[in-house]
Formats: C-alpha cells, structure tokens, sequence
C-alpha cells in the first residue's frame, strides 16, 4: 500500500503564519519528510509561527504522529524562527486508545432514570 504525503505550504504574509496543509497517510516511516520542511519554513519567515495541519489527512498512525511531535521538539530551531503548532483531527467519540471498561456478562442492565429520584425528589 502506498502512503505518501503531499505537502502544500500556504503563507500568509500579513498574519506571520506559515500553514504546512498535508494530505495523504502520515505514518512512522514517512513523517520524517516535514521536520525539514519545517526548518525551511521557519528559516524562511523569521519568527512567524508555522501550523502542521493534519486535518485533511485521510490516515494519521499514532506511532507517526508521536514521531512527528518528538522530532519537532528535537530538532534545532533556527534563533529567529516562531513557534510551530501541529493540527490533527479530534479522536472520533468511541475510538479512544485507552480500552474501555471491562462488561461482565451478569451485570444488571442499565436503569432509566425519569429526572426524580424514587421519592420524587430531582437531584
């Protein structure tokens, strides 16, 4: 399966911000094609802050995203050169890494709740 990038560096002269919009699939093999890219950005525009946005990338892996954030920190940053902020799309409710809960066979089932308490008291 191929996964590649595709990088298009928008600047907006008037902000000071330097946005790095990627598509494609970011993975472990393949994220270290924008630190570079990065580093070019900030040389480039002294002090403006540069955005890696992922929000239009159809697969981001873990690993590379991880990957990506650690050697953005890493690297040495030009003197002159802004902040640098990576975008990503919110983890879809459900799909959250950390597992869930485990669900016994003979737990009760839920309970419907009416908006009183038993004694018609509202909590």
């Amino acid at each position: 399966m191929d996964h590649s990038l595709s990088v298009v560096v928008q600047i907006e002269l008037d902000t000071r911000c330097v946005h790095l919009v990627v598509t494609g699939d970011l993975t472990e093999r393949n994220h270290r094609t924008l630190p570079p890219l990065v580093g070019r950005a900030r040389a480039l525009f002294p002090g403006a802050t540069v955005t890696v946005d992922l929000t239009g990338a159809q697969h981001v892996d873990p690993e590379g995203l991880d990957l990506l954030r650690w050697s953005l920190d890493q690297s040495p940053a030009p003197e002159p050169g802004g902040p640098v902020q990576v975008l990503t799309r919110p983890v879809p409710f459900g799909l959250a890494e950390a597992p869930g809960p485990a669900v016994r066979a003979d737990a009760p089932g839920p309970v419907t709740w009416h908006g009183a308490e038993p004694d018609g008291v509202a909590a």
